[in-house]
């Protein structure tokens, strides 16, 4: 018996001085490696539909906005609440992002947000479109839904996005 528990003790000490996980001090930031034969490439950022409609984009807000594609929700908004309730919602916005956000260049503020709507979404988009639709409104930021199939001008882009000019 004395010598099983021996045996555990020198097994611990040798797995706390071989095993950096244990020598970690709380708070300490873990080191960052890539694991050997790991092969990292090259994305695309946009499908084709969302290069085709940035660019129409770019066209249509002119000088008048910034365009930011694929940003977290989270970036769009300030949340100011009690701090569980902020917590709670910040973990409902954690992984939502936005299509297209154009940001006032003066303000740095979202004014308007570009969504693509897909044709037959799946019932996570469902319940997505709701949290973007629901924070958005309470944030006071317009929310534009534009066709994925649908081909757009200029002026229907423009129009839509409430940007059309009196000459």
């Amino acid at each position: 018996m004395e010598a099983v528990l021996i045996i555990g003790a020198v097994v611990l000490t040798a797995l706390w001085w071989f095993l950096p996980v244990f020598h970690k001090k709380p708070g300490e930031p873990e080191t960052f490696y890539l694991p050997p034969n790991t092969i990292v490439t090259s994305d695309p950022v946009f499908t084709e539909t969302e290069l085709s409609l940035y660019n129409l984009l770019q066209m249509a807000v002119q000088d008048r906005y910034l365009i930011l594609a694929q940003v977290p929700l989270w970036a769009c908004v300030s949340v100011d609440t009690a701090e569980k309730a902020r917590s709670k919602l910040l973990n409902h916005l954690a992984l939502k992002r936005v299509d297209f956000a154009l940001l006032h260049p003066g303000t740095r503020h979202v004014e308007q947000v570009v969504q693509i709507d897909e044709a037959s979404p799946d019932p996570s988009a469902v319940e997505r479109r709701r949290v973007i639709e629901s924070i958005l409104d309470a944030a006071g930021i317009k929310l534009v839904f534009v066709r994925s199939k649908k081909s757009y001008t200029i002026p229907e882009l423009t129009a839509l996005l409430g940007l059309e000019t009196d000459e």
